[in-house]
């Protein structure tokens, strides 16, 4: 049997709301129900001119850091013209602040959204195709960080590259590092082989590669990679007391190598224009970073899960 899953990689949470505020979406600074150019000018006015704020911080803090600050109109500058990832959850379309551990709370929605204060959400008490869904956006991290001096890759003979340079002092998440972003996921759930057969896409943006060509001096190059692959994360079922089928634990994500594609746009002259031409030599220092980021989400995951039946008996 098996039960898809569609995942858009945002994470929300699922556990009980404590928010009593109403409906908002995320990066919707002037509350006109969309999200566009006006949003992060409308903050920057807030922030900086005395503007009179509408009444939804909730929707100020596009970075979702539990602050409205100048951070939020540069993350939604990046999200709408550089490629940068998305807003967190509710993004697209109305909803709660389903990470609600701030101080910040909407009290006006923007145009089309309900008033409505948002209620406490109560987990189900099995595993069926929406919990599975809710569960791994909430503890996937919508940002990877890779980091400083990740990996020194052997491109040839003589060049070597050194994959985010600590000199450089790149930060991920407040904390030294290149960000990973990870746009999407789907998933299905395969219960005949126990196994969850996901599929991961996401990008790198701006990331600094040093390359030494073995000719005096190093050149920075500033590089872009889109990457796409599958992995497989097995899990082990059991029964409980009453004869119900459970999940006892997930086991440790395995990403298929062959499927694993990546795009690399190099920029910085002639030596990273060279990059391009061996990328793959890129996939499995990108495979690795992915499968360590894996253990929190595992962690997760199995705090949460192991031990709740399966909704669907009928196996």
């Amino acid at each position: 049997m098996k039960i898809k899953v569609v995942l858009v990689f945002v994470v929300s949470m699922l556990g009980a709301r404590q928010a009593q505020s109403a409906q908002f979406i995320r990066g919707d600074s002037n509350l006109d129900g969309q999200v566009d150019i006006s949003d992060p000018v409308a903050l920057l006015g807030i922030l900086f001119l005395g503007n009179e704020a509408p009444g939804c911080a909730d929707a100020q803090d596009a970075n979702d850091s539990g602050e409205a600050d100048i951070s939020d109109a540069i993350f939604t500058l990046a999200y709408l013209f550089s490629g940068g990832r998305m807003p967190p959850p509710p993004f697209g379309e109305c909803g709660c602040d389903e990470t609600d551990d701030d101080a910040l709370d909407c009290q006006t929605p923007p145009d089309g959204c309900s008033a409505d204060p948002c209620g406490i959400v109560e987990p189900p008490r099995c595993i069926d195709q929406e919990f599975l869904t809710e569960m791994i956006r909430r503890e996937v991290p919508p940002t990877i960080c890779i980091a400083p001096d990740a990996a020194v890759i052997e491109v040839t003979d003589t060049m070597t590259a050194t994959v985010c340079p600590a000199d450089e002092e790149t930060m991920c998440e407040g904390e030294p590092g290149c960000p990973v972003a990870v746009t999407e996921i789907t998933a299905e759930l395969d219960m005949e082989n126990e196994r969850l057969i996901g599929h991961m896409e996401g990008n790198v943006r701006g990331l600094t590669i040093r390359v030494d060509s073995g000719f005096g001096g190093d050149t920075d190059c500033q590089v872009d990679i889109d990457f796409s692959g599958d992995m497989i994360i097995p899990f082990i079922t059991g029964f409980d007391d009453e004869d119900n089928l459970i999940l006892v634990e997930i086991l440790p994500i395995e990403f298929d190598r062959d499927s694993v594609v990546i795009e690399l746009d190099a920029r910085g002259g002639f030596i990273c224009s060279l990059l391009g031409g061996f990328q793959d030599l890129f996939v499995e220092d990108l495979i690795g970073q992915l499968e360590m980021a894996a253990g929190d989400l595992l962690f997760g995951l199995n705090v949460e899960l192991a031990g709740l039946p399966f909704c669907d008996q009928d196996f």
